[in-house]
């Protein structure tokens, strides 16, 4: 929860109509046998932040094999799975074409870094 909060705090400091964000809910945790309820949802509110459940780690699992083989992640594999990560890319990048602008975790620790990095590109990425 508190990296949702992260989350929806760089998206209030970064107003950019060119900054979107895909927020993926996956079990991870042993209560998490269900899609986060509208509560859950409701800490990311923002427009620009587009939300779904992945209970089969779809996204985890090409986000991982995208993965440059030199990353060093400070967290965020359980059971060999990727969760509580940000990954940043450019604003004009495609899946699986664009290289990462950045990537760690978790989300809470890694906000201010993500934060720099829309300032340098102006706003103007997906993450």
């Amino acid at each position: 929860m508190r990296g949702a909060s992260a989350i929806e705090d760089v998206l209030k400091r970064n107003p950019s109509d060119h900054l979107q964000v895909l927020v993926v809910w996956e079990p991870i945790l042993p209560m998490d046998w269900d899609p986060p309820n509208r509560w859950v949802r409701s800490r990311i509110a923002d427009p620009r932040a587009m939300q779904f459940w992945d209970k089969d780690h779809l996204v985890a699992k090409e986000l991982a094999q995208q993965l440059p083989a030199d990353t060093e992640l400070h967290c965020c594999r359980r059971s060999g799975v990727l969760w509580d990560i940000v990954a940043l890319y450019s604003r004009d990048g495609r899946w699986g074409d664009a290289p990462l602008q950045f990537v760690d975790g978790p989300v809470v620790k890694a906000s201010e870094r993500v934060e720099k990095r829309l300032h340098e590109t102006g706003g103007q990425a997906h993450f």
